[in-house]
């Protein structure tokens, strides 16, 4: 008999939001991804993409976490991210291929000086 998971909304991201209409926001998602909910964003020219640690300068910053899936393989794309004043499901954050303890460390240090604090669920 088949299963059925049901996809994940914000609802299992979100733990905790200090005001509505403050801790979510607008932003534009550069083109050229999918990105799943609670991928981890930078914000590179005023777009938002995953964070890119391999990359350079603003690539490599954590700034805010994603909100909704969003599918911008064709052309730059708004979406909802939690940019400030937020707990959110640790296991539910979504990073680059290959990052490492240190690199996740040092994100979730960005992170939390914006106020969005990753914690696991009880």
């Amino acid at each position: 008999m088949p299963t059925y998971t049901p996809p994940k909304t914000l609802g299992d991201l979100l733990l905790v939001e200090v005001a509505p209409g403050w801790t979510k926001e607008k932003a534009l998602l550069a083109m050229g991804a999918a990105y799943p909910l609670g991928t981890v964003l930078a914000k590179v020219s005023g777009k938002c993409q995953a964070l890119d640690l391999a990359g350079t300068g603003a690539a490599k910053k954590a700034v805010a976490v994603l909100g909704e899936s969003v599918d911008a393989t064709a052309a730059d794309t708004p979406g909802v991210v939690i940019a400030r004043g937020a707990v959110v499901e640790l296991v539910e954050l979504h990073w680059p291929a290959g990052v490492t303890d240190v690199q996740k460390a040092t994100a979730l240090d960005e992170l939390n000086a914006l106020g969005i604090v990753a914690r696991a669920a009880l």
